[in-house]
């Protein structure tokens, strides 16, 4: 059996969690007492063999074996469960041990009761209980052991005697009460505090899911189906809510616009600036087809809407099946990574201005790209390559495009971005993410 520790007991309702503290403080004592008792059972079972009494035998070596049973049995859920009932029947046995290991004392000897009195103190237990257990102790201390058929010391239990140790159970019958009292109060006022707590950490937890559960819907569910495009994507926020964004757009049946964006940070601060900028793209959908137009736009709504250290990097990528070719605008976001097939060469298309937000004189440059069927356009956020393995190395750009040139032969955009992210992942091993991460595929059919 081990203590429980607050965090569990706060998971606990209230009487509940005051009976297992209570258990965990009793418990504590119980286990130094079982090893008292059976040390002086031993000495019991010595001094039974000396005057070669049986009955002192027995019970001297039941209750060693009492105590052994008990110890072993510690762990099990059957003890745990039961532990108080155990506990007050425990104790009831060893006050019939004192009242048989006193027997030869006389009647009139009362100092080991008296000693046992105090030590009854260490332990909590409700109002009927300590009252039970002291009754059963004054008895035994009170009364011969004749109804046992025991015979005593013929040393009669003197008037003083009986009201001294009577005294004694009713002083510490109301310490033990008054102490246990106390603990209570002691217990609940930590455990309402940190209840509260708990409660105001699990609503907050709750919200923070919902917000996440809001997040993932803004994310497309999966990629527009079109005949010339091949499309897959996936994002992994680094914490309940992420930073990271991507959308595609089709203002027309040979167009597809791409947007990536990533927010500085990540958490709900990031999530919150992250729906505001995706509600905004939503309202100049129809201007994407511009996109350095957009970029001002979204720049100056930025700029009045946060403080100086929040800032937004997004790509805006226009694909052109009439004219095959690839606009990029990019505001301070990782380049769009083009592969040609046909020469196994890489291209980085789209570095650009400052993010948005900076409050920097940003100008907004417009990069084009001519495309050809076969082409694999790689758009992804800056978690990625600056992903980190046990030893501290990063992903980096370098892998990234080995990784990229490997998968390329792949059927699908699907099959490419699973094959780049199992890269990162055996990169990677178990180190915690310490960014979003975001990759989108783009195939051209």
């Amino acid at each position: 059996m081990k203590a429980p520790t607050l965090d569990e007991l706060v998971l606990l309702p209230e009487p509940l969690a005051l009976q297992r503290h209570f258990d965990g403080k009793n418990f504590r004592a119980f286990r130094y007492l079982l090893i008292l008792v059976t040390f002086l059972c031993i000495s019991g079972i010595a001094t039974s063999a000396e005057r070669r009494d049986p009955y002192g035998l027995t019970i001297y070596i039941a209750d060693i074996v009492l105590c052994a049973v008990l110890f072993a049995l510690r762990h099990r859920d059957v003890f745990v469960r039961n532990f108080r009932q155990i506990l007050l029947v425990y104790l009831f046995v060893q006050i019939i041990v004192l009242k048989y290991a006193t027997a030869p004392l006389g009647q009139g000897d009362f100092g080991p009761f008296i000693a046992v009195a105090f030590l009854l103190l260490i332990f909590r237990l409700r109002l009927s209980e300590h009252l039970m257990l002291f009754a059963s102790f004054w008895a035994a201390a009170v009364f011969p052991l004749s109804w046992l058929g025991v015979q005593q010391r013929a040393v009669p239990a003197d008037e003083g005697g009986v009201i001294g140790v009577s005294v004694v159970s009713l002083v510490c019958l109301a310490a033990a009460a008054g102490f246990t009292q106390l603990d209570r109060r002691r217990f609940l006022a930590v455990w309402r505090k940190e209840s509260l707590r708990h409660r105001e950490r699990l609503r907050m937890r709750e919200e923070i899911e919902y917000a996440r559960k809001i997040q993932l819907s803004m994310l497309p569910q999966g990629g527009p189906e079109v005949d010339w495009l091949d499309l897959a994507a996936a994002s992994l926020p680094a914490t309940e809510v992420g930073g990271d964004y991507y959308e595609y757009f089709q203002p027309t049946d040979s167009q597809m616009i791409v947007v990536i964006g990533d927010v500085a940070g990540h958490g709900l601060a990031s999530g919150l600036l992250l729906s505001g900028v995706r509600s905004c793209l939503y309202l100049l959908e129809g201007d994407l087809a511009s996109p350095v137009t957009v970029m001002e736009r979204l720049n100056h709504m930025v700029r009045r809407t946060t403080d100086k250290r929040t800032y937004v990097t997004l790509l805006c990528a226009v694909l052109d099946r009439t004219e095959s070719v690839l606009t990029v605008v990019s505001a301070g976001h990782p380049p769009v990574l083009h592969y040609d097939p046909r020469s196994g060469s890489f291209d980085e298309i789209g570095n650009g201005a400052p993010p948005l937000g900076t409050f920097l004189e940003a100008e907004y440059q417009t990069v084009r790209l001519p495309l050809a069927a076969g082409d694999l356009l790689l758009f992804y956020t800056d978690g990625l390559v600056e992903a980190r393995n046990a030893r501290g190395q990063e992903y980096g750009d370098a892998r990234l495009q080995r990784a990229v040139a490997r998968a390329a032969g792949s059927r699908t955009a699907r099959e490419v971005r699973d094959a780049i992210l199992g890269d990162l992942s055996n990169f990677k091993g178990d180190q915690e993410q310490a960014d979003d991460m975001t990759v989108v595929v783009v195939r051209l059919r």
